[in-house]
């Protein structure tokens, strides 16, 4: 009788009043056969074997039986018996839409009423280590949504599937799933340094930017700490007041898309500025 880790031997009892008990012996095809276990009680005739047993394996087994002065009986006839298979792994399974910051696996429940969940296991480049990202209880499950992951990257995934005695299938196939890049650093920045009152900014509008907006950020200094001061909706122009003359500023700007990514900073800031006074006539 055989389960997926255990073995259970019955035979016929030799109906003998010096025998003391029966010997269990195992091995594998081609292997010698080793004592595993033995009862002390000559009316049982049953070995349940669970030391070290595989599934999905064959194994040898033989019986013997001992007296009280502990002669040993010739072993029995050799039988064969099979631990059950590993479940088989996930049949299929997929990425999902492109998200921010997210990687989603879409997979088929496994058709084994036995499975009683899933290990979901990621590998962060192919050739790095596998490791565990989560749990989930219940077969029925159809995906997994990975999170707080780097923008525009890829990821491996794969799915283990856990029975109820706790025996794993083999790792499913591997897929690959990527996150949503940043949005592409705006261009054509420009900024006038000529009108009073204010500074206009110009720049090149993102493709396909009708969801989105433009974050405007400036500084009294190259090197200063730029902070936003205005978020305007999709357009290619941009005004701040300056009511000082002669005024520096220095500006910089960025895209965020509709899930709040936001493209990265210019390197290299634009100089505005407002006109110096002007001098009084002598």
């Amino acid at each position: 009788m055989s389960d997926r880790t255990a073995i259970g031997l019955e035979w016929e009892g030799v109906d003998d009043p010096n025998i003391v008990g029966y010997i269990v012996y195992r091995g594998e095809t081609g292997s010698p056969l080793v004592r595993v276990g033995a009862t002390r009680n000559r009316f049982s005739n049953h070995f349940l074997d669970v030391s070290d047993i595989k599934q999905g394996r064959q194994y040898i087994y033989a019986v013997s039986y001992f007296v009280k002065d502990g002669r040993e009986s010739a072993k029995s006839a050799a039988i064969a018996a099979a631990t059950l298979p590993q479940p088989e792994p996930i049949s299929w399974l997929a990425s999902g839409n492109v998200l921010p910051r997210k990687a989603k696996v879409i997979f088929r429940p496994h058709s084994n009423e036995r499975i009683s969940g899933y290990v979901i296991e990621r590998r962060d480049d192919k050739r790095g280590e596998w490791r565990v990202v989560d749990r989930l209880e219940g077969r029925l499950h159809a995906e997994f949504i990975d999170q707080d992951l780097a923008d525009g990257a890829e990821y491996e995934y794969r799915i283990i599937s856990v029975s109820f005695d706790n025996l794993r299938s083999r790792p499913s196939d591997a897929i690959v799933a990527a996150t949503k890049p940043l949005p592409p650093i705006v261009t054509g920045l420009t900024a006038t340094t000529r009108l009073r009152g204010k500074i206009d900014l110009k720049w090149n509008r993102a493709r396909e930017d009708a969801r989105g907006a433009y974050r405007i950020y400036a500084s009294n200094s190259a090197d200063g700490g730029f902070s936003s001061i205005a978020e305007v909706k999709p357009t290619s122009a941009a005004s701040e007041s300056i009511a000082q003359e002669g005024a520096d500023r220095f500006y910089k700007i960025t895209f965020v898309d509709p899930d709040g990514l936001e493209s990265p900073l210019q390197q290299r800031a634009v100089r505005g500025a407002t006109p110096a006074p002007i001098a009084p006539k002598k």
